[in-house]
């Protein structure tokens, strides 16, 4: 039998990662109370790509109170996203960083507030499962 690979929370890394570098705070969903600015990431997909690695689509959205704060605010997170090739965060190594699809102007439905949107594969170590 082959060891189980156990991977880590995608989300919470990439938060954790970006939270420290992008100036606003980032969530893993829109908070109650809503900042003015904010970003949030959430996992949308993604594979397993080999026994040791996962390959997760990750959504970050930027959230402004203009469509060009939330625009300058996704730039920023996207250089930091790519940057991220070779960084360990929280004991995880990242692999690699593809991107999935660019910034686009993606307004909130309900709420009307500035969004940009835009999504990366993140590459990323998972460890063997012990104690099980």
């Amino acid at each position: 039998m082959a060891e189980p690979i156990l991977f880590p929370d995608a989300v919470e890394i990439a938060c954790d990662y970006l939270d420290s570098l992008v100036g606003e705070p980032v969530f893993s969903r829109v908070p109650n109370p809503r900042p003015p600015e904010f970003y949030t990431i959430t996992r949308t997909g993604g594979v397993q790509r080999n026994i040791v690695t996962d390959e997760p689509q990750l959504t970050v959205e930027a959230w402004a109170q203009t469509d060009a704060e939330a625009q300058d605010m996704a730039q920023i997170a996207r250089a930091y996203l790519h940057a991220a090739v070779g960084v360990v965060v929280n004991g995880t190594a990242i692999y690699r960083v593809d991107e999935l699809a660019g910034p686009s102007n993606f307004p909130d439905p309900i709420s009307g507030q500035p969004r940009y949107s835009q999504s990366f594969s993140v590459a990323a170590r998972g460890e063997v499962l012990t104690g099980s």
